[in-house]
């Protein structure tokens, strides 16, 4: 099979956690490496970015717009990078389009009604997550899922928020569960914990961050002995702004000696830091599916989460985690302090959580695009 990816406004090969680069990027990567063994893939973006080509895989950068520039601003740029697109490539000779993110399928609509190519469609993230609900970003996603042949999604949560929201068709709906990179995320048990905990993504307001300081500062009641970590650069229009108001709430909380900000890291570094750490925190309040709780639970860590969407279906209370409304909770600071002050009872927690992401698999998530693709052609 040609199989085209199109990744319009993040470059999957850039740096994960800085500007756009997160879940989606890591997700499109890992496919499409995968897909490459059996397949010709190749995968596009607007976002300047070094290309290159890897026996069957390619990767092309139409170098539209600057990494730093806002997602909002990039929208003006589709018809461009559609423009582009129809220069660069053979667009006939491709047999199915996979568009990521909603700016991605409003080209792949295009292009699939054109040249009658069939086109897969996965949202990473939706606009019924945004403040304020975003009418005109929901109105071209419900456009795109209609035109596409196939939605997928990565979680039970997400299927349902599709069915019910943007009103498609179950049938439509194809589940598929994003994996783990186990040569990149494997623990070394030789290193020592410490009572570290994490916190990953982009800083962005929908993350939560400022969830994570009221809760620690809640926690440092019963128990000091603790570092906080914020691995991730300030996203979108007012990342920066949310950084400053969180660096003052930390001064607020007297914090200063618990909580660190490491700005962007590369993988290398979080895996050091995962191999030390005993809890991730994770406060971003809707996620299609939630990709670090995986990547942490494979290194053995277990994850505090407010997640009552799609991380219900990840994490189990006291198993390989903890899912609460709210993190301002005596059984949450319980369960905190016993993986600080219990070996066996962190030992046992970390061992369900090697247990329970062995159930996601990047080979998997291959093999069902891989089955998808083939029946729409």
């Amino acid at each position: 099979m040609n199989i085209l990816q199109l990744s319009f406004h993040a470059s999957p090969f850039s740096e994960i956690g800085k500007n756009d680069g997160g879940g989606m990027s890591v997700y499109v990567q890992q496919i499409s490496k995968h897909l490459s063994e059996k397949h010709n893939v190749t995968v596009v973006t607007g976002e300047k970015a070094e290309s290159f080509k890897n026996k069957n895989l390619e990767f092309i950068s139409l170098d539209i717009f600057e990494p730093e520039l806002n997602v909002e601003d990039k929208e003006i740029h589709l018809q461009t990078f559609k423009n582009k697109l129809e220069e660069s490539l053979e667009l006939k000779s491709f047999d199915v389009i996979h568009a990521h993110y909603w700016l991605s399928g409003l080209i792949a609509k295009e292009i699939s009604n054109e040249l009658n190519i069939p086109f897969v469609f996965t949202s990473h993230s939706l606009g019924v997550f945004l403040d304020g609900y975003n009418k005109e970003r929901v109105d071209c996603e419900k456009i795109v899922m209609t035109s596409s042949d196939v939605v997928t999604a990565s979680s039970v949560f997400e299927t349902m928020l599709i069915t019910d929201t943007y009103k498609v068709d179950e049938n439509k709906i194809k589940k598929v569960i994003p994996g783990v990179d186990r040569k990149i995320f494997s623990p070394n048990l030789s290193v020592k914990k410490e009572n570290i905990f994490l916190s990953i993504g982009r800083i962005q307001e929908q993350k939560g961050q400022l969830q994570t300081l009221e809760f620690l500062n809640n926690f440092k009641k019963i128990e000091n002995d603790f570092k906080c970590i914020f691995i991730g650069g300030p996203s979108g229009k007012y990342g920066n702004e949310y950084l400053q108001e969180l660096k003052k709430t930390v001064k607020d909380f007297n914090l200063e000696e618990n909580i660190e900000f490491l700005d962007n890291l590369p993988q290398i570094k979080i895996i050091e830091l995962l191999n030390k750490a005993k809890l991730l925190i994770h406060t971003s309040q809707f996620e299609t599916f939630g990709l670090v709780a995986i990547e942490a639970n494979t290194m053995g860590v277990p994850v505090l989460t407010t997640n009552n969407g799609s991380l219900m279906e990840i994490i189990e209370n006291n198993k390989n985690g903890y899912l609460s409304e709210s993190l301002i909770d005596g059984e949450v600071n319980n369960f905190v302090k016993k993986l600080l002050n219990d070996e066996e009872k962190f030992k046992e927690i970390s061992n369900n959580c090697f247990e329970k992401s062995k159930n996601y698999s990047w080979l998997k998530t291959t093999d069902n695009l891989e089955t998808i693709y083939k029946s729409l052609i």
